[in-house]
């Protein structure tokens, strides 16, 4: 599969003319951006070979956020040889998102009853924040990034600590913008890697605690370098943090953790922007 960029001009013209193509963004073609566009195609051989590659869209409508974690597998093991300049060249995922992957943009916005606003389009299609964060609120870019982030060779399933991503995809990868640390892949795999112990024990990661424990590495951050840590010992410390602060819960209103039952926790209204 030959991946396909959006030339320069037509990047900056589709995001300029959103108000205009608003309505266009809900169709279930995208033969509506050749007609924009007549002098020319507005999509170029970026000259990136991978895998062929289907993203799942056979969920139920209503839910299709049920298959984040699925389809960042599919897309970043197609995708894994990317070079990470090229993972964070809007060209690529805004072509994709309005070429070869639209079905799937229709999928996971369109369907059922949602609606995009379109500050939602220029999110999800585009690249609408700074540089690193719009890695992580892109709809396809996001799903390469936690990826990249989380993938861990050493263990027997390299997608392992994906599943903790399971409950509440969004929400939780837009917390990694920001971190000062994102970048750090061990520093990332440690503070999941204990996450994901309590979530395999029952318990649901509330976002106070994610929060604090975002605050708390990037504080040690501030005074150590991080790399100079062994996964193991920063998940020491986010072990040791996390549960200073399940001890202190009875004499605080917040709530840091919860038993999970069998309900799926979505919080699929969220704004994106609200994190970035």
């Amino acid at each position: 599969m030959r991946i396909e960029f959006l030339r320069e001009n037509a990047l900056e013209s589709l995001r300029e003319n959103i108000a205009h193509n608003y309505k266009s963004y809900f169709n279930r073609t995208n033969e509506w951006i050749y007609e924009f566009y007549t002098d020319e195609s507005p999509f170029v051989d970026s000259g990136i070979v991978v895998q062929d590659f289907k993203l799942a869209i056979s969920a139920d409508k209503n839910k299709p956020h049920t298959t984040d974690v699925e389809n960042a597998k599919i897309l970043y093991s197609a995708m894994v040889n990317l070079t990470e300049v090229q993972a964070g060249d809007e060209r690529l995922w805004s072509g994709l998102a309005h070429g070869q992957l639209w079905n799937y943009m229709q999928y996971r916005w369109h369907s059922g009853n949602k609606k995009s606003t379109e500050q939602n389009i220029k999110s999800r299609f585009f690249f609408a924040q700074d540089a690193r964060r719009s890695l992580f609120v892109n709809s396809l870019s996001k799903l390469w990034w936690i990826c990249k982030l989380v993938y861990d060779e050493k263990r027997q399933n390299p997608f392992e600590l994906l599943s903790f991503f399971e409950r509440d995809f969004t929400t939780k990868v837009l917390m990694f913008p920001s971190s000062n640390f994102s970048s750090s892949h061990i520093v990332t795999r440690a503070m999941i890697s204990v996450f994901k112990e309590y979530q395999d024990e029952g318990f649901e990661i509330l976002r106070p605690l994610w929060e604090d424990v975002l605050k708390y590495i990037n504080a040690i951050g501030g005074t150590y370098i991080l790399d100079y840590f062994t996964e193991e010992e920063i998940s020491d410390k986010v072990r040791s943090r996390i549960e200073k602060l399940i001890d202190s819960t009875t004499n605080k209103s917040t709530q840091f953790i919860t038993k999970s039952d069998s309900e799926e926790i979505v919080q699929e209204d969220i704004k994106e922007e609200s994190f970035v």
